[in-house]
């Protein structure tokens, strides 16, 4: 993509925007024009409102792609070599780091394959979790605020409420805290429901989020590799009484209020954790609000257990704050003033999302080195 086209890029959605012309309909699951000059990559949890922000909202420079879809690869832009679609938070990032990465331009994905990416190839890997390692290559910049909690398959719809602990140890297969351990399957009990824990697969951001939110490493004799290989926030991992399964809580308000695809059938619910709820009781689909699990979004949450609100990322090369070239321009306007516009907060908000006070803000952005 040339210069003169990153131009006509930016003037277009600084006009569309000036003149009140973004819709916010629902979310189309792929770019719906080709040829943008960034690509986004990664967290499932996040892939829903990019699409729309990206699609029919006020970031058109964006071509941002799902982490799960039908094709098994993707072409981020004209020209480039095909890569497996990077599926979730951790792939995304990684993607991104081969693209950017002067010492190792190799991307591999969940099955090993190698892919030798160029310079801005990626731009942007979505991630809905913080960063896992230290550096200062990479800018997680702040995006929206999450709530993860669980989801639950129990067809009497009987209310769940679970203390941080007791997840934990129904998520580890141990007793204590009220949470028995059945003497013939293994499976951990709480109150008349025997629980079977299953996870999101390995990238999945909201997996690596929750699993430190309860403070567990997760073991096979628990919860079996098959039981964690489940697209995130899906509600079809959900098919007899008792099985758990973490939860965003914007994705489960974004899909009951039609927002985008909805995979939760009936006979699903979410538990509530330490008292707190992760959907405004005093709301109904279509019109379902987050609740307290989300904290304030005007600050910015701790992390660690017993911490289930979580602030979700655009990631960018740490570069691209300073520049005054018009790629980065251009790049820095997605993932930071564009969000920060009643068109795109109002995207974010339809999602299930609380809207940050701090939203793209550089100050608060977290570090991090690539990770290929």
């Amino acid at each position: 993509m040339n210069l003169k086209s990153f131009q006509a890029v930016g003037a277009i959605c600084v006009t569309a925007l000036a003149f009140g012309l973004i819709s916010t309909a629902t979310a189309t699951a792929e770019p719906t024009t080709s040829n943008r000059p960034l690509a986004a990559v990664g967290s499932d949890t996040i892939q829903d409102v990019w699409n729309a922000l990206s699609n029919t909202g006020p970031i058109k420079s964006v071509a941002s792609y799902n982490a799960f879809g039908d094709a098994a690869t993707i072409v981020t832009k004209t020209g480039v070599t095909p890569i497996t679609r990077p599926n979730g938070s951790g792939a995304g990032v990684k993607a991104l780091s081969a693209s950017l990465n002067p010492l190792n331009h190799v991307y591999k994905d969940s099955a090993n394959n190698s892919f030798t990416l160029k310079k801005n190839d990626v731009d942007i890997a979505r991630s809905s979790s913080s960063p896992s390692v230290t550096g200062t290559d990479l800018t997680f910049l702040p995006f929206a605020r999450d709530a993860v909690t669980v989801a639950v398959k129990d067809a009497a719809n009987r209310p769940l409420s679970l203390t941080t602990q007791q997840v934990a140890n129904i998520f580890s297969c141990t007793a204590g805290d009220g949470v028995t351990i059945d003497g013939t399957t293994g499976k951990p009990v709480f109150g008349t429901m025997t629980f079977t824990p299953k996870l999101p697969q390995a990238a999945s951001g909201t997996r690596a989020f929750f699993l430190k939110a309860i403070g567990v490493t997760p073991n096979t004799t628990c919860i079996s590799d098959a039981e964690q290989v489940y697209p995130e926030n899906n509600g079809e991992a959900l098919v007899n009484d008792g099985d758990i399964f973490p939860f965003s809580a914007a994705q489960w308000i974004a899909q009951k209020n039609g927002a985008m695809t909805d995979t939760t059938t009936a006979g699903q619910l979410l538990a509530d954790i330490d008292g707190l709820k992760a959907i405004d009781q005093n709301t109904a689909a279509p019109a379902l609000a987050p609740g307290d699990l989300y904290g304030d979004p005007a600050v910015a949450p701790a992390s660690g257990k017993g911490i289930f609100a979580r602030d979700t990322y655009n990631v960018v090369s740490s570069g691209v704050q300073t520049s005054k070239l018009t790629y980065n321009v251009v790049l820095n306007n997605a993932v930071s003033t564009s969000l920060k516009t009643t068109a795109g907060k109002s995207i974010i908000t339809k999602f299930g999302f609380k809207t940050l006070s701090y939203v793209g803000d550089w100050t608060m952005g977290k570090k991090s080195g690539y990770t290929n």
